[in-house]
């Protein structure tokens, strides 16, 4: 049987005067419309750090209409505007605002080779922050998100105040946070979920994600979890990439087969 090729197209969204989006579709040529899922790195992260790349190849051949994509605050870095608005898109309410803006494309069939994707199958798979904000947008928009896999975050973003030595960025992120606090209750949403969700932890990750991953299976212990043991907050990959760590092959194996159960 011969290999279906993966065919892949870029995109970008402007979201205002100084903001944009900048990403990627991958999925298989030709086929019926396949199931969606985002991926969104986590907040040191890039669309193409490290492990990204490879992630969204299995996720197409394994007949995922698979999207990466950079943050908006990625794209302000790089714009070389004030410090200020670059602060400002790295809060969490950009990043949710980013996320949203995605799967809106998606429904209005907006996104590159979207014939091959159906939007009534929406996963989004988040790393580090981005599965904290991602579980907070399936509590917000249950109808447009169906699944959500979160590899090693989950946690409720920090309001503590920034003490002097933080940067302008540091504090708005805090600021942010601490103005959201309902709003960013991760354990709440997730409590309230009725989406399925996947949880993959690293055993030696750092130890307050350790700690939310517990509070998390109290939460909602219907839900489904994996723990790799001997796995760090990246899965034991650096950047430039090397290649798969087994710790990274058994997290993106978990994810396959969660999201294959689910569609």
């Amino acid at each position: 049987m011969a290999e279906r090729t993966i065919v892949s197209q870029t995109f970008e969204i402007k979201l205002n005067e100084h903001l944009y989006l900048r990403g990627r579709v991958k999925t298989l040529e030709g086929g019926v419309a396949r199931p969606i899922a985002i991926v969104g790195h986590g907040f040191r992260g890039f669309q193409d750090w490290a492990f990204w790349p490879e992630v969204t190849n299995g996720l197409a051949e394994n007949g995922f209409y698979a999207v990466s994509f950079d943050f908006s605050r990625i794209t302000a870095r790089e714009a070389g505007i004030s410090e200020e608005l670059i602060a400002q898109a790295s809060t969490v309410t950009q990043e949710l605002v980013d996320w949203d803006v995605i799967i809106q494309h998606i429904k209005q069939g907006l996104l590159p080779l979207i014939e091959a994707a159906d939007a009534s199958r929406i996963a989004i798979i988040g790393h580090s922050r981005a599965g904290s904000s991602g579980l907070i947008l399936a509590g917000e928009q249950p109808e447009d998100v169906q699944a959500v896999v979160v590899w090693n975050g989950g946690s409720t973003p920090s309001g503590a105040a920034a003490d002097q030595q933080a940067t302008l960025l540091q504090q708005r992120v805090a600021e942010d946070a601490e103005t959201n606090q309902q709003r960013f209750d991760v354990l709440a949403h997730f409590g309230s979920l009725e989406q399925p969700v996947l949880i993959v932890q690293g055993s030696i990750d750092h130890e307050r994600l350790l700690a939310e991953n517990a509070k998390l299976q109290e939460a909602n212990p219907e839900q489904t979890y994996v723990s790799i043991e001997g796995a760090d907050h990246v899965f034991g990959v650096r950047h430039p990439y090397e290649g798969a760590t087994l710790y990274l092959k058994e997290a993106l194996h978990a994810t396959l087969s969660f999201l294959e159960k689910v569609y």
